[in-house]
């Protein structure tokens, strides 16, 4: 099972990774919690404009069912924000209307939440935001508003529509994106590249549902800001009927009595007549509802004992008809047994956290023919029926519940099911299945700690630096875990460094202990300060239960050179790539501070923190060549150059001006203080995926003139970034 690392920011957010291992429920969602274990989740920033009125969905929650919520705090751009009503909560649900927002200033508002739950007041520091931008140019229109899309045509997913700008308004757009919008997660189906073509993205076209409309609002952004163009396209999937399915499909049927199967399930556009195309063998007393494909068969219907019945229908919409052959199947029986209420159980297992599992019905139910469904659920456990995470089959009864289930250790929970027999005197039934969730016992954490002054050491975990290599090699790697005991297998997962950096080669872990031996490591840049990076993993337990934890290290050489040392603490920063942010202020040791400059120059190597390799030079080029290729051509309009400075450069002047353009470029050393700042929502590929890994880039530094570096020849890398989506 993978695990996540918990983190904790300094007061710009931006710590070094703490090894704390936990599971994220959601790579959407915001996640806030207390040392209680009580969860409250919103999703992510929601983008409105001007005039707009929305309501935030109810939160979901692990724990005790919360109540009586409120807003506790509401801050514009980090600001305090007094609200006269523009956030109103409901103190039942959680949900958040947002409204009277035409005099709203743009930016981005955080609102804090509190509620109870199990008598005890929580609040929730910034559990929401949302982004109010400003109004859609004008000139700006998208075509086609509507977009047809035939899931007939050969590669349907090609179809397309263009933001264009009236060019008597001088409309530039630099940026196009979609808004962010929690109730629609079809949002990654669809792609928008750098000059506003909007499409399908082709990874997700399995997802397309024939006959949904996909409406899509964009933030553009311009000279004056982001702005929001509300349901700017559609894109109408259309097709002839698809996908016809009953369930059950096979059923048995006592000989006389009549019968009515459940209603199907389709896709297509809308406006669908149903018919039976034949019966096989040919029968009398079949008939179908041609508007919602029930199928019926009328009582003392002269059907024979144990013959078997093969039903076809023809579905038909404005785009075309469709055969379903034998979609029905209906078996003539003499006796279905009647549900006996007493048999009606289930068999509850051993429930662990985080795991999903599978809760039968009992073997010794008697019932025929019958159907199951949930009946009279609340709370938590209402939430997951309604979001997926709990099901249950209709035909034998069995509950799933999803491994990303919410549910939490110890709390007891109830699901209600209800099973009626095929018909009425057959009889009906209820049950209530009752379960705890117990604990994994094999959960847990390490870290080993720094050795740079940052307390408290498990929260500013796994970062090292060293002058020599023998004072790296004489260091112990001893690492904290909550074991309690238990024992652990440890493996170095991989060994990551860029040109001339550490890469770890020779190193070696206990395999019981999970402690490093650096002492044989052979590879130490001594003429410059570099970094690399050690990804230890270690399980405990086995089978099912085995749990993984994972977290890396990163050693820098802490080498002076030319009088100038540039201290970052922590010098590896944890970044959302969604979000971007902002290192420390480092500390620069320097002759004169007032003539340092520095900058990013090359060696540029990005790596996924989940791959496994052995003393190898990892790099991802695809990564980095689309975002070094999305800023070349959003922004300047020049040739693409992969190996250039310039998308991360605070001072190169060639053909675009960086340093009065800061914002579009990818991330900078500011120079007024040399703090790196990560530009929000630009490490991604092609496809929209977001950076889930480590950057590496070599600088250039000036010690005697407060110019751009890169001519100097003095070359170090003072800092990494660990990009992680679900980072909060």
């Amino acid at each position: 099972m993978k695990s996540k690392l918990l983190s904790t920011f300094s007061m710009l957010r931006i710590m070094m990774v703490a090894a704390l291992t936990v599971f994220c429920v959601s790579c959407d969602k915001t996640e806030t919690t207390d040392s209680t274990g009580f969860i409250l989740y919103y999703l992510g920033i929601t983008d409105i404009g001007p005039s707009m009125s929305y309501t935030l969905k109810a939160p979901a929650y692990k724990g005790s069912t919360p109540y009586d919520f409120t807003i506790t705090k509401v801050t514009l751009n980090e600001e305090s924000f007094s609200n006269n009503d523009n956030f109103v909560i409901n103190t039942e649900t959680g949900e958040i209307t947002i409204q009277n927002t035409d005099a709203m200033a743009s930016g981005l508002y955080s609102i804090s939440v509190g509620c109870y739950s199990n008598g005890k007041f929580f609040d929730f520091k910034d559990a929401v935001q949302v982004n109010m931008l400003l109004a859609v140019p004008e000139g700006v229109t998208v075509e086609p508003a509507e977009v047809l899309v035939k899931m007939e045509d050969e590669n349907w997913w090609e179809t397309s529509a263009q933001v264009t700008t009236d060019a008597e308004k001088h409309v530039s757009i630099t940026k196009y994106e979609f808004a962010e919008d929690e109730s629609k997660e079809y949002l990654k189906y669809f792609t928008i590249s750098n000059t506003g073509v909007i499409t399908f993205n082709p990874d997700y076209k399995d997802k397309i549902i024939p006959g949904e409309k996909y409406v899509l609002s964009l933030k553009l952004t311009t000279k004056a800001g982001e702005h929001l163009y509300p349901d700017a396209v559609t894109f109408n999937v259309i097709s002839k009927p698809l996908n016809l399915l009953y369930t059950p499909n096979t059923v048995r049927v006592e000989q006389n009595t009549a019968h009515e199967s459940q209603l199907p399930t389709i896709q297509g556009s809308e406006g669908m007549t149903y018919a039976i195309k034949s019966v096989t063998p040919e029968a009398i007393g079949f008939t179908i509802d041609e508007t919602t494909g029930k199928i019926s068969l009328a009582e003392n219907s002269p059907l024979e004992i144990n013959q078997v019945y093969k039903i076809d229908v023809t579905v038909t919409n404005e785009y075309g008809s469709t055969d379903f052959v034998e979609v029905y199947t209906v078996t003539i029986v003499d006796y279905i047994e009647p549900i006996q209420p007493a048999t009606f159980k289930y068999v509850v297992p051993e429930i662990y956290e985080e795991k999903a599992y599978i809760i039968p019905v009992d073997e010794n139910f008697i019932g025929g023919e019958v159907i199951f469904s949930f009946i009279n659920n609340t709370g938590i456990i209402q939430e997951h029926i309604d979001n997926n995470k709990i099901t249950i089959d209709r035909v034998s009864g069995t509950i799933s519940i999803a491994a990303d289930n919410t549910l939490v250790p110890e709390d007891q929970y109830t699901i209600n099911v209800k099973v009626v027999g095929p018909t009425e005197d057959k009889g009906e039934a209820t049950t209530t299945v009752t379960f705890k969730i117990k604990a994994n016992p094999n959960k847990f954490t390490f870290y080993y700690g720094n050795n740079i002054g940052l307390t408290p050491a498990d929260a500013y975990a796994d970062q090292f630096s060293f002058k020599t290599l023998a004072e790296l090699k004489e260091h112990s790697f001893v690492p904290t875990t909550t074991l309690n005991g238990k024992s652990a297998t440890w493996k170095i997962k991989a060994k990551i460094g860029g040109s001339k950096h550490i890469t770890g080669k020779g190193v070696s872990i206990n395999e019981q202990t999970g402690e490093i031996d650096p002492s044989t490591i052979t590879e130490f840049q001594t003429g410059q300060m570099k970094i690399g990076v050690l990804v230890v993993e270690a399980t405990c337990g086995s089978g099912e239960l085995a749990y993984t934890a994972t977290a890396p290290i990163f050693i820098r050489t802490e080498i002076t050179k030319n009088n100038t040392f540039i201290n970052y603490k922590p010098f590896a920063i944890k970044i959302n790539p969604k979000k971007g942010g902002e290192s420390t202020v480092p500390e620069i040791t320097c002759p004169n501070t007032q003539l340092f400059t520095m900058d990013y120059r090359r060696d540029f190597f990005f790596f996924d923190i989940d791959l496994d390799e052995t003393d190898a030079l990892i790099t991802e080029p695809g990564l980095l060549n689309d975002v070094w290729t999305y800023f070349y051509t959003t922004y300047p309009k020049i040739d693409v150059n992969t190996g250039s400075r310039k998308p991360v450069s605070a001072y190169d002047t060639d053909k675009f001006d960086n340093p009065s353009n800061l914002d579009k470029t990818l991330l900078y050393i500011r120079p007024a203080d040399k703090v790196l700042v990560v530009n929000k929502d630009v490490w991604k590929s092609a496809n929209g995926t977001y950076a889930n890994g480590v950057f590496i880039g070599g600088m250039t530094y000036n010690t005697d003139s407060a110019t751009d570096p890169a001519s100097s020849g003095k070359q170090f890398c003072p800092i990494a970034v660990w990009f992680d989506e679900n980072f909060e």
